[in-house]
């Protein structure tokens, strides 16, 4: 956000509806998964500059570890739908 207005920056056009699938992000996609969007933000040059090298190994090393709390964890729904199975 800052880049963009210490840029003057054009936005583009309003997107109608569902922003994810109708926005072109100057022919890139939004990540679709969260695992993708640290890999995008650990190789993102834009990222680092912003951030500098110390806050983006912290930042890049703290959704890490979230990543890893998060799929290490069984929910109510994988209980659910799967103990019936054994």
């Amino acid at each position: 956000l800052h880049h963009g207005l210490a840029a003057r920056l054009d936005p583009g056009p309003a997107v109608d509806g569902n922003g994810y699938e109708e926005a072109n992000y100057g022919g890139a996609r939004l990540p679709p998964d969260w695992r993708s969007a640290i890999a995008c933000a650990k190789d993102s040059a834009f990222l680092r500059d912003a951030l500098g090298n110390t806050l983006h190994r912290a930042f890049i090393a703290i959704k890490e570890s979230e990543l890893l709390r998060v799929t290490s964890t069984v929910t109510e729904l994988d209980y659910r739908l799967y103990l019936e199975l054994i």
